[in-house]
Order: structure tokens, then sequence, then C-alpha cells
């Protein structure tokens, strides 16, 4: 499942993104390259009909972010506040996101591939047609999350937290799930391979003779 965005034809090309955001809180039909972006403390800010490329959000606070048909290529937004944000038909490619908190957020037809996503809070989100896919997703917390008809595919999956998120149709078998935290009134639905669905076996302490 890919996320289509179409871009109109002659962006808007923003050199310093700093400026246009101190006169206004909304960039649309714009483009977005090589920046480095520091200490930016906004809420509600609006990116839309956008592309950001080769850019670097440094110690940031962005929270309530609005995202709509956006596409982002070798970002990185590691450890940064985006918190209450709404992602709508965007699409992550070759991005860094570690750390970032991304707790209670919504997002909706979007599309992450080849991207780092290691330690992110994604805790009480809802993810809703969205894809994840050749993405590093190891030790991050994915604790109440709402899934809705997202795959994974080839995510590594290694010692992350999916406490108290339903897995029922979640699709797992190309994935590395190793150390994943679950409560097993969550796995009911859950697709596994048979290697992966012995060691949810030894987790639940049963013994297989």
């Amino acid at each position: 499942m890919k996320t289509l965005i179409k871009l109109q034809d002659n962006l808007n090309k923003i050199k310093n993104i700093v400026e246009i955001l101190t006169q206004d809180e909304t960039i649309s039909n714009s483009i977005i390259d090589n920046n480095e972006i520091y200490n930016l403390n906004i809420t509600d800010l609006e990116i839309i009909n956008s592309k950001l490329k080769n850019t670097k959000f440094i110690s940031c606070n962005l929270e309530k972010i609005y995202f709509s048909n956006v596409i982002l290529e070798n970002c990185d937004l590691s450890n940064i506040n985006l918190s209450n944000s709404t992602f709508k038909n965007v699409i992550f490619s070759d991005c860094k996101l570690q750390g970032t908190n991304l707790s209670s957020s919504y997002l909706e037809n979007v599309h992450i591939t080849s991207s780092n996503l290691k330690n992110i809070y994604l805790d009480e989100s809802n993810i809703i047609n969205s894809s994840f896919e050749e993405t590093i997703l190891k030790d991050s917390s994915m604790t109440l999350i709402t899934l809705k008809n997202t795959t994974f595919e080839n995510c590594d999956l290694t010692t992350t937290n999916l406490s108290k998120t339903k897995l029922k149709d979640v699709d797992f078998t190309t994935c590395n799930i190793e150390g994943i935290t679950v409560y097993t009134d969550d796995l009911r639905g859950l697709i596994l391979t048979n290697s992966q669905a012995i060691e949810f076996v030894k987790v639940l302490g049963i013994t297989i003779k």
C-alpha cells in the first residue's frame, strides 16, 4: 500500500523556512530544500501540498503540526516534539525520526519507507491506511495504538513495546519482532511465520516437546 501524492509543478522555493514562519504559520505549494532549523518553537503549524528535502530540525517543538499532501525526502526530525500532530497523505522516504515524540497523533494514508524510527514514541496514536516498509522501529514505544489497515514490510521491530495495541490482521511475517512486548489478549488475529509463533509460545511460558 503506497500513498499517492500529486504536487503541482513549479512549487514555490523557500530558502529560509524560519523567516516564513515568523510571518505565517501555514506553508502551501512550496518546496523546502537544504535547510537546518534550530530551536523552532511553534504549535499548529500547517504544511500543505509541499515537499521537504534534505532538511534537518534540531531541538524543535512542533506540537500539533498538520501535514497534508506532503513528501519528505532525506529529512531529519530526530528527538523533536511532534506530539498531538496530524499527518494525512504523507510520504517519509529515507528520513530519520529517532527518539521523536509522535504520541497522541493521527496518521492516515502515511507511507514510511527506508527510514530510521528507532526509539520513536507513538503511544496512543491512530494509524490508519498506512504502511511501514524497510524501516527501523527498534526499541520504539507503540503502546495503546489503534491500527487499522496498516502494513509492516521488512521492518525491524526488535524490543519494541506494543503493549495494549490490538494486533488483529497485522502481518509481521517479513519483520524482525524478536523481544517485542505484547499483551496476550492483543495477539488474537496477528499473522506470524511458524518460527515467530514458536517464539511467542516461549514468551507465554509454554513448553513444546
